[in-house]
């Protein structure tokens, strides 16, 4: 089944986030850096919560700041990631490996969560950041496209994204 997806398509979404998203988000990693350098520089540990709300938010920022994550994910020690407590940074760097790659499946699934309390806002916004730029991204490079191709893409299934072209009025 094909999708007439017109130009317009992405017009009709809301931005991936607000200027006041961004700026509180920009705040946080002022924060939470100046926060790894003081653990750093102080006791020579740094809490694992900040390392996954630092890097929450070099994901969830627009654009995603695909390569400070990777960076921060190189400085984070191997006992941390390998830890008990470092479970959820995996699952974040899963999300940032899917973004990097771009394998939007892999970002979707990994995006599902659960989440610890520090990390889901931030998540729920990345999600929905992510996913309205794919609807934005798939408006502006498809006049036609396969409706299984498009539920790819957004990373949702085709009865879902058969509903959404109907309510963007295509």
């Amino acid at each position: 089944k094909l999708i007439n997806c017109l130009i317009h398509f992405y017009k009709r979404f809301n931005p991936c986030l607000s200027r006041k998203m961004v700026e509180d988000l920009k705040e946080m990693v002022t924060r939470l850096e100046q926060q790894e350098l003081d653990c750093q520089t102080g006791s020579g540990t740094v809490p694992v919560s900040v390392y996954c709300e630092l890097l929450a938010c070099y994901l969830a920022m627009d654009p995603p700041d695909l390569p400070q994550a990777k960076y921060l994910m190189q400085r984070i020690p191997a006992t941390v990631k390998q830890g008990e407590e470092g479970a959820e940074l995996t699952k974040l760097w899963a999300v940032g490996r899917g973004m990097w790659t771009r394998d939007n499946p892999a970002v979707f699934a990994a995006l599902a969560g659960p989440w610890s309390s520090g990390v889901e806002q931030i998540m729920a916004r990345l999600g929905q950041g992510f996913r309205d730029s794919q609807k934005r991204l798939v408006g502006e490079a498809y006049s036609t496209i396969k409706l299984g191709d498009m539920a790819l893409y957004l990373g949702m299934g085709e009865t879902e994204a058969g509903a959404l072209a109907e309510r963007a009025g295509l």
